[in-house]
């Protein structure tokens, strides 16, 4: 009995019956107070700032170079924020080929598309509902 019942649970996990699928459960309520004035959130939230300030502080800097480095000897009339032609495809290190981020980008979107392929066959087309209404 117990190995027909592991059977059923795998033939249900391969083909992907609702049932047993990955729901979202509601186990707190979210408009207490309580829930949002404890020390996991503010763990969070301040993890979090930490790193949009970090995040920012190396744009500015790193946009602040570039800006210096182009206008060192040309027109210095144009936009901060205008780029390049080839600007939005060249690595900003100069020790990355162009041909190893092009590899990691296809490496990237193949993983990606194989492990999307695995969530609708597991789930069925019905995962894209959410998105699309």
């Amino acid at each position: 009995m117990n190995n027909q019942k592991s059977r059923s649970d795998r033939m249900s996990f391969i083909t992907g019956s609702p049932k047993d699928t990955w729901q979202p459960v509601m186990t707190a309520n979210t408009t207490l107070s309580s829930y949002w004035l404890n020390w996991r959130f503010f763990l969070c939230a301040t993890w979090v700032l930490i790193l949009m300030i970090t995040a920012s502080l190396l744009i500015w800097k790193n946009e602040r170079r570039c800006k210096v480095e182009r206008d060192s000897g040309e027109n210095k009339q144009e936009a901060e924020a205008s780029l390049y032609d080839d600007e939005t495809w060249r690595p900003c290190l100069k020790g990355i080929h162009p041909a190893w981020l092009l590899v990691f980008r296809l490496f990237a979107f193949i993983v990606l598309s194989v492990l999307l392929a695995i969530a609708v066959l597991m789930d069925g087309g019905s995962i894209f509902y959410y998105y699309t209404q």
